[in-house]
């Protein structure tokens, strides 16, 4: 996805972060450099109004830290737990919000993301207001602490500076979601744009933040040596014994972790090579653990893997990460498991691993890291006073504001610049597209497909992760399907959702260098990086797409889709589509998809969108 602002907006937010789909968290860590760099506005704001019963806050503009945003007053929609991916999202920004407190607000064009100190949200435009998508906890690993810090340090990098700020380190991703986890100081600059936390860290802790600090223990590094393994097949009669304490390994082989072949990282972390391929392989490795350790129950004993294909992981023979069939490139970390205290003993303890590997897999790959957490006590926070405003922090309709903030005209409000066509006899819609561009000239990678068919940008939001691009309007394909007798099921969003509704098919028909006209199945529009394989077939469902309430002081709804531009989904990352496909998020983490270029004929073609009913 791109960048941090994941942002991926039609307006494509900050290039990776600003310009990262709104519909996901930003995962890869950016530095502060950077975020100010791919920012088009950056603003300090203070808290004017807060509206906590519908989760509304109005901000008053204090400052111009880069460019100038039009208009003194910035209006953020919260909401009450209906938006973002998990209710603590919201509730984590209200309870901060109060009269007088402040905010960093970097923006470009339609997206935003903003800073309150210890926790950060993303927002689009939607109309007058700015509509919260999600949270980004991970942008706590970028900055966490006191929001007028972190204005002064914009405006310092901006003026060619290199400045020390607070954030968290990269470590359990469930603790960022809590805002918790190690404090650190690191560097800062438009010099230092990549994130490298070793290369620019100051030191541990930062005083007057309020956030849980942990003190991290390593017990078992990564890239450590003294590691048995052996190719599967070795253990097949052993059945579970292989993975259980008392086990003899001592035949085995040893190395020095990484251990796989066909990875350029195992030459570069002087890793272990293995001669066989497409052979799946067992790990063995014991470790002592304090009683004193294992006897602080506030201690928690985390595990850490990057594994190609997947991991199957096992502690003093007890299953602690199961995989499953996953087939996915390794990452540092792949999976972060909280171990149960009921699996370690003090003294020895034995994790055993299973990587899977097929016969025609080009690549193995695993690493392993056990580190103890333990949270330090807090530190007293600084008294702060908060400004003198006579405005009621809570309970006071915002909708008595009469000032001109910034307008974005709702998609919904335009007319179409282009018209769908129903066949009753073949049950189609045929909708008009074009193959879209895959690298967007405001943002520096190629992202991984999301979605089939969306607006172009910027209004699309995500334009830079498409198939093909339309300017029809998502809620013309709901009424032509309508017409056609079909009634929309429910769309899907977040984990374990399921799209539901009529299922449809999706073919694609263009021209190609030839002059012939061409129809595929829109899964042979793409392929599967790593395989290099056309997408499986799938079904695709007729969801509808929610409305949306896009001026909380109005009581007008529109069809969400056509705000986002989004007309078919690949993965539930929104309910603004609509159609969906079979496939949850579970499968977009193993599933990254690329547009078939052997294929499909250059961008920008003129093509056309079928959508049959079956």
């Amino acid at each position: 996805m791109p960048r941090w602002l994941y942002l991926v907006v039609p307006a494509l937010l900050l290039s990776v972060w600003l310009a990262r789909p709104a519909w996901s968290y930003v995962e890869v860590p950016y530095t502060l450099g950077k975020v100010i760099e791919d920012s088009t506005n950056i603003v300090l704001m203070e808290v004017a109004r807060v509206n906590k019963e519908k989760g509304l806050i109005i901000f008053k503009k204090l400052k111009d830290l880069k460019g100038k945003y039009d208009g003194d007053q910035l209006k953020h929609n919260i909401g009450t737990g209906d938006r973002g991916f998990h209710p603590r999202e919201a509730k984590y920004t209200m309870a901060w919000a109060a009269v007088g407190e402040r905010a960093v607000f970097f923006c470009n064009a339609e997206a935003s993301e903003t800073c309150i100190g210890t926790y950060w949200y993303q927002c689009y435009r939607e109309e007058q207001w700015w509509g919260m998508s999600h949270a980004e906890p991970y942008l706590l690993r970028t900055f966490c602490g006191d929001a007028d810090d972190l204005a002064k340090a914009v405006t310092e990098i901006l003026a060619g500076k290199e400045v020390v700020v607070p954030c968290l380190a990269d470590a359990n991703r469930q603790r960022l979601h809590e805002r918790k986890g190690r404090l650190q100081r690191l560097k800062a600059s438009l010099k230092r744009l990549e994130y490298d936390a070793k290369r620019d860290f100051v030191g541990y802790g930062a005083d007057g933040v309020d956030v849980v600090e942990y003190k991290t223990e390593v017990l078992l590094a990564e890239g450590t040596p003294g590691w048995k393994f052996v190719p599967a097949a070795d253990v097949a009669n052993a059945e579970d014994r292989w993975m259980k304490p008392a086990f003899d390994d001592r035949k085995w082989r040893s190395g020095k972790t990484p251990i796989g072949y066909g990875e350029e990282e195992l030459g570069t972390r002087g890793g272990t090579q293995i001669a066989e391929q497409g052979t799946a392989f067992v790990f063995r490795r014991a470790i002592d653990i304090s009683p004193t350790l294992l006897g602080n129950k506030a201690t928690t004993i985390q595990l850490n893997i990057a594994a190609d294909n997947c991991a199957h992981v096992f502690v003093n023979g007890e299953s602690v990460l199961d995989e499953g069939e996953e087939d996915h490139e390794f990452s540092y970390w792949n999976q972060v498991v909280d171990i149960e205290s009921r699996l370690l003993k003090p003294g020895r303890n034995v994790i055993a691993v299973y990587v899977p590997n097929g016969a025609e897999s080009s690549d193995l790959y695993f690493d392993l890291q056990l580190i103890a957490e333990t949270p330090l006590p807090k530190k007293p926070a600084p008294v702060k006073v908060a400004a003198n405003n006579s405005a009621p922090s809570d309970g006071k309709p915002v909708g008595s504001d009469k000032s001109s903030p910034n307008t974005a005209k709702p998609i919904a409000d335009e007319s179409p610049a282009a018209e769908v066509t129903i066949d009753k006899a073949t049950r189609t819609v045929s909708i008009p597209c074009q193959i879209a561009a895959r690298k967007l000239p405001n943002l520096s990678e190629i992202y991984p497909l999301e979605v089939i068919a969306t607006a172009p940008p910027p209004r699309g939001r995500k334009a830079h992760e498409t198939v093909v691009t339309t300017d029809v309007r998502p809620s013309q394909v709901h009424a032509a399907l309508e017409v056609l007798g079909l009634r929309p099921g429910q769309p899907a969003k977040g984990e374990d959702a399921k799209a539901t509704g009529p299922e449809v098919t999706l073919t694609l028909k263009f021209t190609d260098s030839a002059g012939k006209t061409k129809s595929i199945p829109i899964e042979h529009s793409m392929v599967d990086t790593k395989s290099k394989k056309p997408l499986p077939p799938l079904k695709w469902f007729f969801t509808g797409s929610i409305r949306k309430q896009p001026d909380p002081e109005r009581e007008e709804t529109g069809y969400a889709a056509d705000f986002s531009g989004t007309l078919i989904a690949i993965f539930p990352v929104t309910n603004e589509t609509v159609f969906q496909s079979s496939l949850t998020l579970a499968d977009e983490p193993s599933l990254k998809l690329e547009t078939n270029k052997k294929l499909l004929p250059p961008e920008g073609t003129a093509a056309t969108l079928i959508v049959r009913i079956k």
